[in-house]
């Protein structure tokens, strides 16, 4: 198969979301102090994480606004910890979102294999669900922007991925052809299910190699792999 058109996802596929997300709110939990209110920062991390997956898998699937996932998602940790300020977590929010979309980590071999990748001529693009006011600074801020001819958010398209609009207006409007077309991402869910229903291939980066039952075109564990057969 002759690939041309190679879509992309950013956290966590390119843009290494879980280590910088870490220093972000790292940095947060001391200037806003919250060691009066959880053992540590392991705790507080412990109690945030179920609470934002959750949040977020209800808002990628429609069934909760933007708001209750970037600010529910604090709100709710610091209430369970006895301390109910919806201003107080709305400011930590959006002091998230902008400090977090500065940091610059990137996956181990994303920018070399990008750069293979555009030398042989193919055409790049980013599809992500993250939130519209970060994931255009993640890319300036990490070098990954010149990489990319387009970028395609789910706020700005309105639907997000998994369903099948958001994969038919990012491959129609990058005058991709299905078959010329690839997916590379890290979710079985919102990538790789997404679009093997809309009848795409796909790439599942399974870094930790958790075992799955679900049929992929391939998979892979690091993205240098891409570079044997791309």
């Amino acid at each position: 198969m002759q690939y041309k058109h190679l879509f992309f996802d950013l956290d966590h596929t390119l843009w290494d979301f879980h280590n910088n997300q870490i220093k972000t709110l790292n940095d947060l939990f001391v200037s806003y102090k919250l060691d009066r209110y959880f053992q540590d920062f392991d705790d507080f991390f412990a109690q945030y994480m179920p609470i934002n997956t959750h949040l977020w898998h209800e808002y990628q699937h429609g069934r909760i606004p933007k708001r209750d996932v970037k600010v529910g998602r604090f709100h709710q940790t610091f209430s369970k910890a006895g301390y109910d300020d919806i201003a107080m977590a709305e400011s930590f929010a959006d002091d998230f979102v902008s400090g977090n979309s500065l940091q610059t980590r990137v996956i181990p071999y994303a920018k070399e294999v990008l750069t293979y990748l555009k030398n042989k001529k193919y055409h790049l693009y980013i599809i992500t669900n993250g939130f519209r006011e970060a994931q255009h600074t993640k890319m300036e801020r990490s070098g990954l922007t010149p990489f990319f001819e387009r970028t395609f958010i789910s706020e700005d398209i309105g639907a997000s991925k998994p369903h099948r609009h958001f994969f038919e207006y990012a491959i129609k409007s990058a005058n991709a052809r299905k078959k010329e077309s690839l997916v590379i991402g890290d979710s079985l869910e919102n990538d790789i299910i997404g679009a093997r229903e809309f009848g795409v291939d796909q790439v599942y980066f399974n870094p930790d190699k958790i075992a799955h039952t679900e049929k992929v075109s391939r998979e892979i564990s690091s993205l240098k792999e891409l570079m044997d057969w791309l």
